[in-house]
């Protein structure tokens, strides 16, 4: 179902702000009213006509709330609760005062001017429950202009952040783009540290995913102001290999690799005695797994 969206206009038919005759525009006989002249600059929030989904973030004692449609919307340029949109062109539908008016939690809310919809905030026009800030949609964050949940910070999108104006879930820090990023202007997932772009950074300034280090163009590498990937160590030596070529067979993918041998396929046991550098002696500290073992479970599916 379509997002509704409407204009907040004094009692008497002018905009709040600008003091613009609307009453010309207005809807009458349950017909709707025409359209508006189409403004010819579009600034956001600076010209052009306002609309908000958000009608308790505007809403004053005494004001009509009418539904409307727009032509020419501006995009946003931040990041959590979109308090208004600017159009080039609206028209009114409706008005929808008396039908809006009884989802406030409860009368005191627009008595009080405090006009949340939802139970137990502490703050003020938050459409939700248990927020203790202002302008949020969504419940229990701590901040404001949040939407989502469980936001400590302003302006997030998503659940779980702490920080603020990031778009995503359980990020640690601010203007982070993806999830569970742990430091600042993020774009991408499980990042530790801040401006990557790329997924499982540790450091920063990395354009690829799973770099260790600062200021990498590339992914799997370790160090600084690389561009290739580099070649890795296995078994305690120099491998002819990049990580990213390395696919350790599916019971190295899982947890108790002892256990999981048990049931690993032939095919699985030669793929690990095919792994560059492989030795019997250190796989065994690492994994439990014995060369008898192995030779064991070769003999036996011949």
């Amino acid at each position: 179902m379509a997002q509704k969206y409407y204009k907040i206009l004094s009692a008497d038919g002018f905009s709040p702000t600008t003091k613009f005759d609307y009453n010309p525009y207005l809807p009458k006989d349950g017909k709707a009213g025409e359209w508006l002249p189409e403004a010819e600059e579009r600034v956001l929030h600076a010209s052009g006509y306002h609309l908000t989904k958000y009608w308790n973030m505007w809403h004053e004692k005494g004001a009509r709330i009418y539904e409307a449609e727009f032509r020419g919307k501006v995009e946003p340029i931040t990041e959590g609760v979109e308090e208004k949109i600017t159009c080039a062109q609206i028209r009114l539908l409706r008005d929808a005062t008396e039908e809006l008016m009884p989802l406030l939690n409860s009368p005191q809310e627009a008595e009080n001017e405090t006009w949340n919809i939802g139970g137990g905030n502490t703050g003020v026009r938050n459409i939700g429950s248990f927020n203790v800030g202002n302008y949020n949609t969504g419940n229990r964050n701590t901040g404001n202009r949040n939407t989502g949940d469980y936001n400590t910070g302003d302006a997030n999108s998503g659940i779980d952040n702490v920080g603020n104006n990031n778009r995503g879930s359980s990020n640690v820090g601010s203007n982070n783009v993806g999830h569970s990023n742990v430091g600042d202007g993020n774009s991408g997932y499980f990042n530790a540290g801040s401006h990557n772009k790329g997924n499982s950074n540790a450091g920063s300034f990395n354009t690829g995913s799973h770099n260790v280090g600062k200021w990498n163009k590339t992914s799997f590498c370790v160090g600084f102001f690389n561009t290739q990937e580099a070649q890795i160590m296995m078994f305690n030596k120099p491998a002819n290999v990049r990580l990213s070529q390395v696919v350790p067979p599916a019971y190295l993918r899982k947890p108790n690799p002892k256990e999981n041998f048990k049931t690993a396929t032939i095919d699985e046991i030669k793929k690990t005695l095919a792994l560059p550098n492989f030795d019997y002696e250190i796989f065994e500290q690492i994994t439990g797994i014995t060369k008898e073992e192995i030779e064991l479970r070769m003999k036996n599916e011949k």
